[in-house]
This record gives structure tokens, sequence and C-alpha cells, in this order.
């Protein structure tokens, strides 16, 4: 990282001069060429001077004493004369008469490359910047890369260290009060990074409660299918009713298996067809069979919904039904003889709410927040009849489709549990 800010600094500031100097060069005169047009008109004003009053002879002393590059050029102007120094084409001339009596003319060239040359050029040269500039851009480039490079990869080794702490299993790292500070991009990382460890954190916690949840309620069946087992080797004429007991929990635990296995797709939404169905058409065909069970317990389901609304809903309409039919379940497991489940539904703009109530003994405030975790029962005698994943898989479902899952106790008595959805076609 280093390095690499150190090249681009540097890389920058040789493009950048190059692109100053080639623009000053066409567009500007140089400043050799300004210089060596006053040296020569100098140097044309003292000879005039030196020949009007000395003549040749001091004239050719004063050249003489004069860099080479800044002599100047004296022709006599009497017919057939020559000039004592012939080259380059005057810029500069003046005319003057001499001490001796004849006339001459002065010529002065101006010659900027010869203003220009100094000391040999050094190995960098090529890059038309003066060697202090160098220095002071190389000081300040190796100072500034370092900082830039200690500023990014500060956060980045930070990131590093934290996601080998995840892969190690240390979901408890958090990444955001480390970097709250530069309130930049890395921020925004630090804070995704946090919210993903969190989600994992739940997830990990959430597998493990569920493996603990799962092998307590196996230890009992178990453990009533080995009592079984042992009382027919001890009573032969008993094993009826010991294969029965154990026919009873076989069957009990391969219900709750069953129920897991929806709770793992519900959670996963995998091998279930999306698309477009009724839900008034879905309840109504579920509450038939759950008025068919009600019977028998002599409890009564009503159903209600608002005319002419459009009930069109877009999602999976198998994860909808289980959905539902886990929250009446549950209703009519806590309702009495005599008692009644009613529900309802409600169009409120593009969302359907279900709302599922039932007349039982509701739920401890401080328990609400629970009922919808697996595995967990409320405490009344007609809750043995259910494993507590009734609920977890109605939440899975429902939060899958987008939609939300609440319960609350009715201040008449009962529970009301609401299912808000999604829902298609105008307001």
């Amino acid at each position: 990282m280093f390095w690499k800010i150190l090249l681009g600094f540097w890389l920058t500031i040789v493009v950048v001069s190059q692109l100053l100097w080639l623009g000053f060069r066409a567009e500007r005169e140089r400043p050799e060429e300004r210089l060596a047009q006053q040296l020569a008109s100098q140097h044309l004003e003292m000879a005039a001077a030196v020949l009007a009053q000395g003549g040749m002879p001091a004239v050719t002393a004063l050249m003489k004493a004069m860099p080479a590059g800044a002599r100047l050029q004296i022709a006599p102007l009497y017919p057939g004369g020559e000039a004592l120094s012939p080259g380059a084409a005057p810029v500069l001339t003046r005319t003057v008469a001499a001490a001796d009596g004849h006339s001459y003319l002065l010529r002065a060239s101006p010659d900027p490359d010869w203003l220009a040359r100094g000391p040999e050029p050094g190995p960098l040269s090529w890059l038309n910047i003066p060697p202090p500039m160098l220095w002071i851009g190389g000081l300040g480039g190796l100072l500034f890369s370092i900082l830039f490079a200690w500023h990014l990869t500060r956060p980045m080794n930070a990131l590093r260290r934290s996601f080998g702490q995840v892969a190690r299993g240390e979901l408890g790292v958090r990444l955001l009060p480390a970097l709250r500070w530069r309130r930049d991009e890395l921020t925004e990382v630090a804070r995704d990074f946090d919210l993903m460890v969190e989600r994992l954190q739940q997830l990990v916690d959430g597998r493990e409660q569920l493996l603990h949840d799962v092998s307590h309620e196996l230890r009992s069946p178990l453990a009533r299918i080995q009592m079984a087992i042992g009382l027919a080797e001890q009573s032969p004429d008993k094993a009826n009713d010991s294969l029965a007991r154990i026919r009873l929990e076989t069957e009990r635990m391969d219900r709750m298996i069953g129920e897991l296995l929806t709770l793992s797709r519900a959670e996963q939404g995998h091998g279930l067809e999306q698309g477009h169905y009724d839900l008034l058409a879905l309840v109504e065909t579920l509450l038939q069979d759950a008025r068919f069970e009600a019977q028998q317990s002599g409890v009564q389901i009503a159903l209600s919904q608002a005319q002419g609304e459009t009930w069109l809903l877009l999602g999976q309409a198998e994860l909808v039904r289980r959905a539902v039919e886990n929250v009446v379940r549950n209703a009519l497991r806590f309702s009495q003889p005599g008692q009644t489940v009613s529900v309802q539904l409600t169009r409120l703009g593009h969302e359907v709410q279900l709302a599922i109530a039932d007349q039982g003994p509701g739920v401890e405030e401080g328990k609400l927040a629970g009922i919808f975790d697996p595995f967990v029962r409320i405490g009344s005698a007609r809750a043995g009849k259910g494993y507590g994943l009734g609920l977890a898989i109605a939440r899975k479902a429902v939060t899958l489709q987008g939609g939300s899952i609440e319960a609350h106790n009715r201040p008449q008595g009962g529970l009301l549990v609401t299912i808000t959805l999604p829902c298609l076609g105008p307001d």
C-alpha cells in the first residue's frame, strides 16, 4: 500500500510538472531571450560610448573583456570595409562616429542559449524540475505516503483481524466503536460488518438453542420408550400395553420432527412455488377443515371480511396457509366448549390484516414476546398437546412473505394474533 501511494504521488507530480513546463514553453517567451535582449542593448550602448571616445583600440579591448557569447560585431562603413567579427544576422544595430573620424556599424546578436548555459545537466534534468524542488517533493511525498498509507491500512488491518476472529468463531467482536471517528465509507463498512456479525450471532445462538430444545424434547419420549421396553421384558404379559406406549411415543416424535422440518423450510423458503393467490379463498378452505375438528370440542369459528375488497397476494401460498393454520389451531387448543374463535380480514391500503382472536385464558404479559420462539409453551394444561413450534413456524412463514405477526391480550379476555401481509390491487 505504501509503495503504491508513493509511486502514484510521484507520477502525479511528474505529469503535472511536465504539463506546466510544456504550457509555459509553448505560450510564453523564454526568460533567457528577454534577458539576452537587455544585455545586448546594454553592451551595445557601452561599446558605442567607448568607440566614440577612445576609438577602435578602446572598443577592441572592451570586447576582449566581454564573454564570448556577449561580444559585438563591428564593421566600418567606408566602401570596401570588412566586418571585424563576422557572425549571425544582427538584431540590434548602432552607427557610431569614432574618435579617429571614421564611422562604424555596431551589431549585437543576443544569444539566449549562451545565457541559458550552466553546469553540466544531471541525470534527472529531463524532468525539468529544479533539484531543490526534487528534494522537497521527495521528502514531502515520503511523509505524505507514510501518513496516508497508515490512515488507510490501520482500519484495513482492524477489519482483517476482525474477520480472522469471526473465522475462529469469536462472534463477540465489534468494529464500529474503533472506526466511528472516521465518518467515511470505512465507517459504513464497519457498521455493516457489525450487523453481519450480530446476525451470525443470532443464527448461531438460535441453532444452539434449537439443538438444546430438540434434545430436551426428545429425551422424555425416549425415556418413556425405554421404560416401556423394560416393562415388556419384565412382564411379557403386558407387552401389548408396552408396544402401544412405544407406538404412541414414536408418533409424537414423528410429529415433532415433521414440525421441525416445516420450521426449517419456513426459514429458508426452499421448494415452495411463488405466485398469485387469493387470501380469502385460502382462509375459507382452511377454516372448513378447522370447523370439522372444532365441532368435536364444541368450539365455533366465525369469519368476517369487508365486501367488495380485493384479497389478491403475491407470495408462497403454502407458507401462508401453514402460518394461518397454526395460529387457528393454537386458538382452538386454548378454547373451551361454547366459545368462538373469530377470524377477520381487513384491507389497509397495500396491506391485508388477518386477525385471529380466541376467548381463552390469554398469555401473561411478560411471556407475550416469546411465544413465537421455538419450543416455547404457555403454562396451561392444554399446552401439553403441542411442542411449541406452531407459532414459531407462523412467524417464520409470515416474515419470509415480507409481513409481520403480533400477539396481544384482549381486554375482554383471550389472545389476539394479527398477521399483516403485503397485497396487490387498488387501495
